[in-house]
């Protein structure tokens, strides 16, 4: 079990809400790991939700991706008050607040991921 929120605070985070038998969240994963990877890109963190966390592990694992995801109990969506869909992007700012990411619903290419952010970003 880990505390998102405490593990979280004081430095902006981009949150991915993803499933493995999600096509546009498989699209998603490896455009979000480039960005981590990018010098000066805010942390990444996947949310896996209503998954089988095996799958999960082994769609991470073939695609190589580097940045931490976790596996949602319920909680995460709840407190997000995510709508069921997917994939769904949030930035977690320094001081706690979240500002859900809508546009572009799937991110295509880094680019669109550093406007995203700049946009929500105070």
């Amino acid at each position: 079990m880990v505390d998102l929120g405490a593990a979280l605070s004081g430095e902006p985070t981009l949150i991915n809400l993803w499933a493995s038998w999600c096509g546009p969240c498989r699209e998603e994963i490896p455009v979000l790991d480039a960005y981590a990877n990018e010098p000066g890109s805010v942390r990444v963190v996947g949310i896996n939700v209503q998954d089988n966390p095996v799958a999960a592990l082994e769609l991470l694992t073939g695609l190589g991706v580097g940045y931490a995801s976790f596996v949602d109990s319920g909680d995460v969506r709840k407190v997000l008050s995510a709508p069921p869909v997917l994939p769904l992007s949030f930035l977690v700012q320094p001081d706690g607040s979240v500002e859900r990411i809508t546009t572009p619903a799937v991110f295509d290419n880094p680019d669109q991921i550093r406007a995203a952010i700049s946009e929500v970003t105070r």
